[in-house]
C-alpha cells in the first residue's frame, strides 16, 4: 500500500480541486490501483514559500497498486502545473510499527 500526499495551488476553486482529485483517482485506477482512503486536509500554511505561494491545498490518498504505477504518477505530477509538491511513500501498517 502507498501514501500519496500532494499540495495543489490554493487559488484553485473548490470545483477545480475536486476535478483534480477525481482525475488523480482515475489515473490510479486506470493503472491497476485501488483507492483505499482519501483524506482532504484543505488549505494550510506552507512551512516555506513554494514559488510565490504561502498556502497550499493538501490531500492524502492511500492506495494499493503495482510498483510501475508510482513511476507513471510521478511523471504526470511533474508536468501538472496545478501541483506544487507531491510525495509517494510506502505505507507502513500501524500493527507493524513498534513503540
Amino acid at each position: 500500500m502507498y501514501d500519496l500526499l500532494y499540495i495543489s495551488k490554493p487559488e484553485l476553486e473548490d470545483s477545480a480541486q475536486k476535478e483534480l482529485l477525481e482525475k488523480i483517482k482515475a489515473q490510479i485506477e486506470a493503472g491497476g490501483g485501488k483507492i483505499v482512503a482519501t483524506d482532504i486536509w484543505g488549505k494550510r500554511e506552507l512551512a516555506t514559500l513554494i514559488g510565490k505561494n504561502k498556502q497550499g491545498y493538501y490531500v492524502l490518498l492511500q492506495y494499493e497498486g503495482p510498483g510501475p504505477l508510482n513511476k507513471e504518477l510521478d511523471g504526470r505530477f511533474k508536468i501538472n502545473e496545478s501541483i506544487l509538491r507531491y510525495m509517494i511513500t510506502i505505507s507502513v501498517p500501524k500493527a507493524a510499527v513498534k513503540a
